[in-house]
């Protein structure tokens, strides 16, 4: 059974957000679980600035067993009992379908903070191939990402969900604007020089931004965006000094704590003889770069993910016309989906049976045709005696209908227990009546 936990900006404010917020260690610790026989077969873990979540593959369909799953991740996600008792109430569990469904959701852009989002399904294939070059994704989730992968570029080609700006760096950049009335005489701030800030800086420049500056800890990557966007690149050992000038500061870094604080940036306006004077900052990332302190500071606007929300809200109704029809690309992937998953359960059940079948096949061929013969045409047979079984199979499990039974009928009958002598060859059995 599919299961996922989830804590994102729908149910958590971005301080819980930040609390459950997952460094690279941690996601590589959740990438290796199902390598140590744990209750979860394969998962997968995804980070973004806006949620945090588990994607797992549980065996079989008992939901005691897959909420017991679900426990366990969340006792390695939270290991104290206070942070787990938060995690489990700000986050939201999903078994079944209802996982399928969000993920691809997800991918097409209809979760997202900022409707039609960019970034998001660049994310979510990040997170795939880091989990599928460790072995941690097996044959579901690999089909299931794939399919929200899918989703995600048909959302992007064959409607306009995405048209206009559609990031949360776009829009951290369009609220600055908003404010200002325009940027053109502006002092633009850019802390972090990843594809993030590298969309933000191009957006401030689409605004009508002439003074940009970007920051980044690793000053040949700001010198060389500096250089791409025709900018200026300051030392980071500058950042407070240079936010302290400007007229907005937009921070979106992987730093795992504050790198900017009231204290020095005080000091920064002060000598600046700045320390009135307005400054919008708005932090992007998660966890926060900025601390919220810094908030409280006379002619300072603090803007955050959550405070980010309603502005970004309002954009969003001009690209609501192309939801309709993106949630009909998201069912036809998801009824793929779940095709796909009906009858691998089918295949499953059925599977000793083929194998068995296979192997008289296999032995029947090769005495009278030779061995070279026998693997192929006892692939062909079985496969002509298992189809309508295999139909039948399919259309149980989508009425709803347990298979379990009939594996232990077909077990019964065909003694497919491992172990279980196969039947003589024709020949063998011929002469043994004689």
């Amino acid at each position: 059974m599919l299961i996922s936990l989830a804590v994102d900006y729908r149910r958590a404010d971005v301080a819980v957000r930040e609390r459950f917020h997952l460094s690279d260690e941690r996601l590589a610790e959740f990438r290796a679980l199902p390598r140590f026989g744990g209750p979860v077969l394969e998962l997968v873990p995804v980070s973004t600035c806006n949620r945090t979540e588990l994607y797992a593959w549980t065996p079989g369909d008992d939901p005691a067993v897959a909420s017991g799953a679900l426990e366990w991740l969340a006792r390695k996600w939270a290991p104290t009992r206070t942070n787990r008792l938060t995690l489990l109430h700000a986050g939201h569990r999903r078994f079944g379908r209802p996982v399928a469904e969000h993920l691809v959701r997800i991918a097409a852009g209809l979760e997202s903070q900022v409707l039609g989002d960019a970034q998001i399904l660049g994310q979510l294939r990040t997170a795939y191939r880091a989990a599928s070059d460790v072995q941690a994704a097996g044959t579901v989730l690999h089909r299931l990402f794939e399919t929200a992968l899918r989703a995600g570029k048909r959302v992007s080609s064959e409607t306009t969900l995405g048209t206009g700006r559609h990031t949360v760096g776009a829009e951290a950049a369009s609220v600055a604007a908003l404010r200002y009335g325009g940027l053109t005489h502006a002092r633009c701030v850019v802390v972090g020089c990843g594809k993030t800030g590298e969309r933000i800086a191009r957006q401030l420049l689409k605004l009508g931004a002439k003074d940009i500056v970007v920051v980044n800890r690793t000053p040949a990557r700001a010198r060389a965006l500096a250089a791409a966007l025709n900018v200026r690149a300051a030392p980071y050992a500058a950042l407070h000094l240079e936010l302290a000038l400007a007229d907005v500061g937009i921070v979106a870094t992987a730093a795992t704590s504050p790198i900017v604080v009231a204290e020095t940036l005080a000091i920064g306006r002060a000598n600046c003889a700045r320390d009135r004077e307005p400054l919008l900052l708005v932090d992007i990332a998660l966890p926060r770069n900025i601390a919220p302190s810094v908030g409280e500071m006379p002619g300072v606007t603090l803007v955050d993910l959550d405070t980010l929300h309603p502005p970004v809200a309002r954009a969003e109704e001009t690209r609501a016309a192309a939801v309709p029809k993106a949630e009909s690309i998201c069912a036809t992937e998801l009824a793929s989906f779940h095709n796909w998953l009906a009858a691998a359960s089918a295949r499953e059940a059925i599977r000793p049976l083929r194998e068995a079948l296979a192997e008289v096949c296999r032995r029947e061929v090769a005495f009278a045709a030779g061995p070279l013969v026998a693997d192929h045409a006892a692939e062909r047979i079985v496969a002509k005696l298992l189809a309508r079984p295999m139909s039948a199979l399919r259309a149980a499990i989508a009425r709803g209908e347990r298979v379990d039974d009939v594996a232990l009928t077909l077990d019964s009958l065909f003694a497919l227990t491992p172990g279980a002598p196969l039947p003589r060859r024709v020949s063998e059995s011929r002469a043994f009546a004689d």
